[in-house]
């Protein structure tokens, strides 16, 4: 099932109320589970996993706007920036309009710098689209739409909050990130959709203005030069590349060089320029408008379908969960610690971090330390029948890494939990010293030498402080594995 960008709006606004370090205290995780209760009765069994995530999203804006008036959360219609396009594009047709007038010239190069450069910059254009798309059929070119797109993005994203309360939202900042990041194919799709429209008018204005200049004046056509190396048949190579597009379509021959050395000017005064005029538009309707309105109708077309069909992927942690939840399957991530007493403080620090990757939805469960000693199988009261969408295993770096315990537990875990269940084993450097900087260098080398050969990667976090940077590295691990 397609999403629209509407509810992909939704879905992104609330994984962010569920993942962000502080909501407002607007969405809670017994709200959270309620959500996703009510989103599966509402949608039914056979729905489409695509349903139940925008429905879900759906009841709980709903849901936030009638237990908590005055923190509801409405998604505004965004219309400027449609208007800003346009005016930018009105305003290149007549900047176009005026390139003739400014440049006040009283008859007609036979070569029309103005047109001829207008012509080149468009051809440079073409070839740097063409190469782009090249390298994405190649998959040598990243998904990047650009800065322009990316602070599209972020102001779209305030404007659906509404500019005066996104700042007084703590969570506004995230949403705006995370929006911006989702919709910049859709924004560059509509950056591009004006860009190739100016483009088409502002050539479209050029030309114009030689006509309407043409019906007051008589224009006369010739050439002048400082430089004995410019003659009638330098001209003449250039003009029949440039104009060649335009005597096709018209029907025209160019002038040979012969001719256009008659037009020499003082010499000469040249001859009426009617059939120049209608070379140049001809050539520059062929060289520069055709091709910019083929691009302009595919990214109007790309832009149209991505509002109808959002790409929103849902293959990361977050949604990992709440695919558990669609099919009535646990949605719990179990803590194992190994021969580590966790304090109050580093439970809730560790919970947090999951919560904000897995969302409020997830059931987080730190089980009671496994120690291996005369039960050896003592790990296995830390699993649950039910399964789990991830197993955390939990080491002190102040400990000594040693294969026939570690390594042991890890294999035994990875035996016995289903295999797309990621298990990560976490070291905890919060209460090793780090004053003696070459003896933490080596402690971390040897759990990485341990864990490596039972062919699993520690995860080092500080769990004493869970700054942004644990956050980042724990929420990367998780979407990876």
């Amino acid at each position: 099932m397609p999403l629209t960008e509407l509810q992909a709006q939704q879905i992104a606004l609330v994984r962010v109320l569920e993942q962000t370090r502080d909501n407002a205290g607007v969405w809670t995780a017994s709200d959270a589970r309620e959500a996703t209760r009510a989103a599966r009765e509402l949608v039914g069994p056979k729905a489409p996993f695509e349903a139940f995530v925008a429905r879900r999203a759906q009841w709980a804006l709903d849901e936030i706007g009638r237990s908590k008036p005055a923190q509801a959360i409405r998604l505004h219609t965004v219309r400027a920036p449609f208007w800003a396009g346009l005016a930018v594009a009105l305003g290149a047709l007549l900047a176009g309009f005026a390139t003739d007038y400014l440049a006040a010239q009283p008859h007609i190069d036979i070569v029309e710098w103005p047109l001829v450069l207008l012509i080149g910059w468009n051809l440079l254009v073409f070839a740097g689209v063409a190469l782009g798309w090249l390298g994405r059929m190649l998959g040598r070119s990243g998904g990047s739409q650009g800065p322009l797109a990316a602070g599209l993005g972020r102001w779209w994203a305030a404007a659906l909050l509404g500019l005066r309360s996104a700042g007084a939202r703590p969570w506004a900042p995230e949403f705006k990130r995370a929006w911006a990041e989702l919709s910049a194919p859709q924004q560059g799709a509509r950056v591009r959709l004006f860009t190739h429209l100016s483009a088409v008018l502002f050539a479209l204005g050029a030309m114009a203005s030689l006509f309407a200049r043409g019906i007051s004046e008589e224009y006369r056509a010739g050439w002048k030069t400082t430089y004995a190396f410019v003659d009638g048949d330098l001209l003449h190579a250039i003009v029949s590349v440039v104009l060649a597009p335009g005597a096709w379509l018209l029907g025209m021959p160019i002038p040979d060089a012969q001719h256009i050395a008659r037009l020499r000017m003082p010499q000469s005064p040249g001859e009426i320029a009617e059939p120049w005029i209608w070379l140049y538009c001809a050539s520059v309707l062929v060289w520069v408008v055709l091709p910019r309105l083929g691009l302009l109708a595919a990214n109007a077309l790309a832009r149209w379908r991505l509002g109808r069909a959002f790409p929103m992927p849902l293959a990361s942690a977050y949604f990992t969960t709440l695919h558990a939840a669609w099919r009535d399957q646990r949605i719990g991530v179990v803590v194992v610690p190994f021969r580590y007493e966790l304090s109050p403080g580093i439970r809730s620090r560790l919970a947090t971090l999951l919560e904000r990757v897995y969302g409020l939805s997830v059931d987080i469960a730190i089980e009671q330390p496994v120690i291996m000693g005369q039960d050896a199988t003592d790990w296995k009261q830390a699993l649950h029948r039910e399964g789990h969408v991830a197993v955390v295993v939990l080491f002190n770096l102040a400990a000594t890494a040693e294969s026939d315990a570690h390594g042991v537990l890890l294999q035994q875990l990875r035996r016995s939990v289903e295999r797309d269940t990621p298990i990560v084993p976490v070291v905890d450097m919060g209460g090793f010293p780090r004053t003696d900087t070459e003896r933490w260098r080596q402690r971390c080398n040897q759990w990485r030498h341990i864990l490596d050969k039972v062919g699993f990667k520690p995860l080092f976090l500080d769990l004493q402080q869970a700054g942004d940077e644990d956050q980042q590295a724990l929420h990367d691990r998780l979407n990876h594995d």
